[in-house]
């Protein structure tokens, strides 16, 4: 093999060897062992593919007599073929890449929703709650800073309680309580217990906070009394009937009018329970 054909296959790329040998149909069999020389040279080919039949091509007399010069005119074709065929592969691939992204790009069908019961009681905004409940209290009762720590503290274990109470009484009323109610009270429960770890301390407040606070322990009584006894009046609603339960919630109601004005829960004002006498 001449210099020039030598340098011809050195300066070819791996990709356009093996794409050289890996097309016989379209160059002389001379070009394609010469491919695989030079992969074998460079340590990408370990094994070796099978001898291709010799091929009787006569060259015209013309070219014949050109002697070494026939050589650059091959190379050069065959450059040009190697290029054009390399070309054409390159773009097959990268066309099929194409194809095999814009494919995985297609939006996929949206999954089905189902609904399912859930037995998560709402959340409400409890810190909210409790601001408004403060800025029913006169600034003179909020100067003790260790006192509006300690009512702020109270406050924010009774509204956490509260409003899971509210929610599932209200749900039983509804008629909405699922069959997870039950379990629903006892999350409320363990709300109130504590609030009861520290609403049984002796607190110093001024008149405003000492009677805010009354009104919360009395309400706080009440609705658990109420949570204890529901779900067994659940059915059928017979909770509507049972007078103690009907006049604990009603007092519920008139105890919290003095603590805040409407319910965080229902949005609604707390309702006063009027006392009539007959004569």
């Amino acid at each position: 093999m001449s210099d020039a054909a030598t340098d011809f296959y050195h300066q070819k790329t791996e990709a356009e060897l093996r794409f050289l040998i890996e097309h016989p149909e379209y160059y002389q069999p001379d070009l394609i062992e010469s491919a695989r020389r030079e992969l074998r040279r460079r340590g990408l080919l370990q094994m070796e593919m099978p001898a291709l039949e010799p091929q009787n091509l006569e060259a015209p007399a013309s070219v014949a007599r050109a002697g070494r010069g026939v050589n650059f005119l091959n190379l050069a074709l065959a450059a040009l073929v190697l290029g054009l065929g390399y070309y054409y592969y390159a773009r097959q691939q990268r066309g099929g890449g194409v194809q095999a992204v814009a494919a995985s790009a297609r939006p996929k069908p949206m999954p089905r929703l189902t609904e399912v019961p859930t037995s998560a009681i709402p959340t409400y905004d409890v810190a909210g709650v409790v601001r408004r409940q403060l800025a029913t209290v006169p600034a003179r009762e909020k100067t003790n800073e260790e006192h509006l720590r300690q009512f702020r503290e109270l406050c924010k274990r009774f509204w956490a309680a509260e409003t899971q109470t509210e929610y599932l009484t209200g749900q039983a009323h509804a008629g909405k309580a699922g069959p997870m109610f039950a379990e629903q009270t006892l999350v409320a429960r363990q709300s109130w217990h504590e609030w009861n770890r520290a609403a049984v301390y002796h607190f110093k407040f001024g008149p405003v906070m000492a009677n805010q606070m009354d009104r919360m322990r009395e309400a706080a009584s009440s609705q658990q009394h109420i949570l204890e006894q529901f779900p067994d009046l659940l059915p059928n609603k017979r909770f509507l009937k049972d007078r103690e339960l009907v006049a604990r919630e009603a007092d519920v109601q008139d105890w919290l009018k003095d603590v805040l004005p409407t319910s965080p829960v229902t949005g609604k004002p707390y309702k006063a329970t009027v006392l009539t006498a007959k004569f």
